[in-house]
Parts: structure tokens; C-alpha cells; sequence
């Protein structure tokens, strides 16, 4: 009895669509995230640079009970001379107000250049957190390429496994009428009967491996249980072709196209700004100020427009001559630092080109596996043909006719796999290289 298709009722998914989910998972979210950061970090150095504006208002009233103050009166001597002397002063219960107004402006003028250089390190550190986010927004979608086409793989072994179901279900139908001819033994017809439920039983399991791969996806693309069907792209049913780039080709492309060299760039200019920010406290820090203030006793005073100002002007520079070599230490540490990315830097453009290198050989080596899987799928196909009409001739038996089918159905699941094995470690080898290949080879 032929199985019902797996994927009847499954919502097709093509690998443009997932690859376009696949940029707003969570690891791409995390670096946008990064992105939103350093742009505000950006936005927070840029503050230094404006005018720094408060204002102030306030009212208030002062109750005070009877009091004796002490005063400090002129007193003058018997001998014609001037002296000072203090007596006491009772002063009766009072209240009195006090109404404010205060507008103070302060600029910075210059701090050693220290803000110019926080600028420019922001701005290079944004500039390299747009890179890191195109950076995993494509390792993003190539681990969803890798997970759409192990579903592909699962959906197009479960029908290769159903065929097999097919072909069982007509060599028992063979065997039975064979025996019923007596041109067969009965143990023909059981031995197809057998064989036709354990490929049965392998749909079954297949049909699980199905299901755990669209789980598998669908959980990458941070989507909900559902059954989706791999739509293979046009060019998977195109004939396979080696890459004709070199990897000292692809290095070049990545250099130009790849977004992990931006970040690089950006990095290094980010690290050398940060030795320079950390000079900046060798050198003083300049600041201007406006201020402009009313006070008065009572509001009658603080609404008269003609009284109670007051404007000050004032200019201050203050500057760190010695803190315990805190500076220096700052310095080295930043330089330390650089040293250090520049070191990081120079590793991860070794092993770039050695996973191009490795990516190129092995996407070679799959278009090679491919290519004989291909020729074995033929032969073996030609030799099932063979045994089955011998079969009906009643010159071979069912076993021979199962060897023979066994062996086609692992040469045909062998090409299906090393096709999938090419379009993966094709896209492992277009993410480094930070373009499709096809466009690649039409650059000039």
C-alpha cells in the first residue's frame, strides 16, 4: 500500500525567503542591538561639543522668630581716636522672601583634544558595528542555507525512500504471479513480501528525520511548529560546475566585498584613537562661561524689570600636572591594546585565507564526489533494470533482485546527498568570499 506524501499540506519555503527570515533572528538582532549602541555612544560624545545650558528658578520664604545678633559698631574714644567694638542687637520676629533666577551657559574650548578624538572613535567603533552586524546577518543566513538544505535532503531521501516502496510493492506483485506460474519459489514471494515492509518501516523513520529538520529551521528562523516543504532553487536541478576562481582570486573579492574588512579598518583607526584620547589629559582643558542672575527679598523687587540683574562673564582653565603617572599608565594601557587588536587583526586575515583556501578544495572535491556519484547512480540503475528482467524470465531469484535494488537505492541516495553537500559548501565558500561565485566569475 503506497504511503500518503509526507508533505501534502506543507507550506513551501524557498531559500531567498529564508534566507531573508534568517537576517532577523536572534544573533542578528543582537548585533543591531550593538549597532543601536554605538550609535548613542556616538551621539553622547557629540554632547561635549554643544553649549551646556541651565537654568534655574526659585522662590522662598524665610520665617525667623525673635533673635539677638551681635554687630560690630564704630566707638569713638575719649583721646579723639576711632575704635570697633560689637553690641548685642534684639530683633523682633520676622519673614522674609527670596525669589531667584539663574541662566549659566558653559562651553568647552579645549580639552586637549579630547573630544574630537572620542568623536572619531565612536564613529569609527559605529562604522565597525554596521560591518559586525552584515558579518552575522550572513553567518546568520548561511547556517539557515545549511539548515533549509539538510530539510531538502530529508524531503528528497523520504521520496526516494517511497519509490523504493513502489518498486518493492511491484516485485512482490512479480514474485506472487511468478509463483502462482510455478516459475518461482514461494520463498521468492515471502522474501518480497519482507522486503516491502522494512521499506516501509524506513519511510516511516525517514518521515521523522523530515520532521526534526523543518524543526530544525523553523527554529533558527525563530518561527513557530508548522510543516514546510524545502523548495529546491532552480539551480539545484542545473548541472554541477567547479569554480574556476583561485583562492588568491576569492582573496582578493573578500577584500573588496566582505564586511568583516571594513570592521578590521575600523577597529585599527578605533584602537589608534584611543592612545591619542588617552594623551589627551597631558594637556589642560579650557572652558568659557555666561551667567546671568536675579535675587530679590520680595516679588514686587523680582518682577521690576529695572533692578536686581546681574551678569557674569568668566573664562577657566585647569590643568592636571601630575597624578600619580595615572596618565602614562592610561597610555600604555591603550597602546598595549592596539598592539594587541593588531595582532588579532593580522591572525584573522591568516586564517581567512586559509578557510579559502580549504573552502575552495573542498567545494572542488564535492563536485568531484558529486560527478561519481552520478556515473555510480547510472550503473547501478542499469544493473536493477538488468536483474529484474531476468527475474520475470525466471532466470534469477528475488534476493538477487533485492541486492540489485539495495544497490540502486544507495548510489541514487549517494547523489542526492553529495548534491546537497556542493550547494552547501558552495554557500560556505560565497560567505567567505562575501559574494555569489557566478558574480564573482563575470568581475573582471
Amino acid at each position: 500500500m503506497m504511503l500518503l506524501p509526507l508533505l501534502l499540506a506543507a507550506t513551501p519555503l524557498s531559500l531567498d525567503e529564508v534566507k531573508a527570515a534568517a537576517r532577523q533572528n536572534l544573533d542578528a538582532l543582537r548585533a543591531e542591538l550593538a549597532l543601536t549602541r554605538a550609535g548613542l555612544d556616538r551621539k553622547d560624545a557629540r554632547s561635549v561639543i554643544f553649549p551646556q545650558v541651565n537654568l534655574s528658578l526659585g522662590a522662598s520664604e524665610l520665617l525667623a522668630g525673635p533673635q539677638r545678633r551681635f554687630t560690630t559698631a564704630p566707638q569713638l574714644q575719649p583721646d579723639g581716636s576711632l575704635t570697633f567694638v560689637q553690641r548685642p542687637v534684639d530683633l523682633p520676629a520676622f519673614a522674609q522672601g527670596n525669589f531667584q533666577l539663574g541662566l549659566t551657559v558653559n562651553q568647552l574650548l579645549y580639552d586637549g583634544g579630547r573630544w574630537w578624538s572620542q568623536l572619531a572613535r565612536t564613529g569609527a567603533l559605529e562604522e565597525a558595528a554596521k560591518g559586525q552586524l552584515a558579518e552575522q546577518q550572513a553567518a546568520s543566513e548561511l547556517e539557515a542555507t545549511r539548515r533549509f538544505y539538510e530539510l531538502l535532503r530529508a524531503q528528497l531521501v523520504f521520496t526516494a525512500l517511497e519509490h523504493q516502496v513502489t518498486r518493492s510493492a511491484e516485485l512482490l506483485e512479480r514474485a506472487r504471479g511468478l509463483f502462482e506460474a510455478g516459475r518461482a519459489q514461494r520463498r521468492d514471494a515471502l522474501d518480497a513480501e519482507v522486503n516491502l515492509g522494512n521499506d516501509r518501516i524506513a519511510v516511516l523513520r525517514q518521515q521523522q528525520h523530515v520532521e526534526a529538520a523543518q524543526a530544525s529551521l523553523l527554529q533558527w528562523l525563530a518561527l513557530p511548529p508548522a510543516d514546510v516543504e524545502a523548495r529546491a532553487p532552480a539551480a539545484f536541478a542545473a548541472p554541477v560546475r567547479a569554480p574556476s576562481l583561485t583562492p588568491a582570486q576569492l582573496l582578493v573579492a573578500a577584500r573588496q566585498r566582505r564586511p568583516l574588512f571594513a570592521v578590521l579598518d575600523a577597529q585599527g583607526r578605533g584602537g589608534r584613537l584611543a592612545v591619542e584620547l588617552a594623551r589627551a589629559d597631558y594637556l589642560p582643558r579650557v572652558t568659557a562661561s555666561l551667567g546671568y542672575g536675579r535675587s530679590a527679598p520680595s516679588g514686587e523687587l523680582f518682577v521690576d524689570p529695572t533692578r536686581q540683574h546681574s551678569l557674569t562673564l568668566g573664562a577657566s582653565l585647569s590643568w592636571d600636572l601630575f597624578n600619580g603617572l595615572q596618565t602614562d599608565a592610561l597610555v600604555e594601557r591603550a597602546r598595549t591594546q592596539l598592539v594587541e587588536l593588531e595582532r588579532q587583526q593580522r591572525q584573522t586575515l591568516l586564517e581567512l585565507e586559509s578557510e579559502l583556501v580549504r573552502a575552495t578544495k573542498a567545494l572542488a572535491a564535492q563536485h568531484a564526489i558529486h560527478r561519481l556519484a552520478e556515473q555510480n547512480r547510472g550503473l547501478a540503475e542499469t544493473s536493477f533494470s538488468a536483474e529484474q528482467q531476468r527475474f520475470a524470465a525466471g532466470a534469477s531469484t528475488s534476493l538477487s533482485v533485492r541486492d540489485a535494488q539495495q544497490r540502486a537505492l544507495a548510489a541514487e541516495l549517494t547523489a542526492l546527498q553529495t548534491r546537497v553537500d556542493v550547494e552547501v559548501a558552495r554557500a560556505a565558500l560565497e560567505r567567505l568570499a562575501g559574494a555569489p561565485l557566478a558574480e564573482l566569475e563575470q568581475t573582471p
